[in-house]
């Protein structure tokens, strides 16, 4: 029984998650603040249709680099609290709105979250920068990731046509 295009998909996703788990995970144990949130932001990237995975994944990763942007400055400027928090998940929808970032809203929202929610006692900036930081190295994992395993099925397809001809 021969596989579908949506079945060879879905296991190369699965693949790439599991891929971008087993990365983040190892970077979570090394350091817990900053690879629990690329771990997130990994998953975030990846995406499960292979027809635009690389044009999705940059525009995930620019989504959420606006996310941590709006989340750093928003917290310089005000103590984190309900309203503040909206406020920033509403700037991100706008930020992505003007910057043609639509298809990935969510992962700017989502940032925006990631920066902004702390444990009272903590050092604040400390905790807001790692963050920032774990934002920025999941979406770098999961371009690599996507590139990785976009530039293998390019590859392997050639050389099927190759063979067949």
């Amino acid at each position: 029984m021969e596989m579908t295009q949506r079945q060879r998909s879905l296991l190369v996703y699965i693949a790439q998650c599991l891929a971008g788990t087993a990365i983040g995970y190892y970077l979570y144990t090394l350091y817990p603040t900053i690879g629990a949130w690329c771990l997130i932001s990994i998953i975030l990237v990846l995406a499960p249709d292979r027809k635009d995975a690389m044009t999705l994944a940059k525009t995930r990763i620019k989504a959420n680099l606006v996310g941590a942007a709006i989340g750093l400055i928003i917290f310089f400027i005000h103590p984190v609290n309900l309203l503040i928090v909206c406020v920033g998940i509403t700037l991100s929808i706008v930020a992505c709105e003007l910057l043609k970032l639509q298809p990935a809203t969510r992962s700017a929202a989502i940032a925006v979250l990631i920066i902004t929610m702390h444990e009272s006692g903590k050092h604040f900036w400390d905790i807001a920068l790692e963050r920032a930081g774990g934002v920025l190295a999941g979406c770098i994992i999961g371009m690599l990731i996507t590139w990785a395993f976009h530039t293998v099925i390019i590859r392997s397809k050639k050389a099927i046509r190759k063979i067949v001809k």
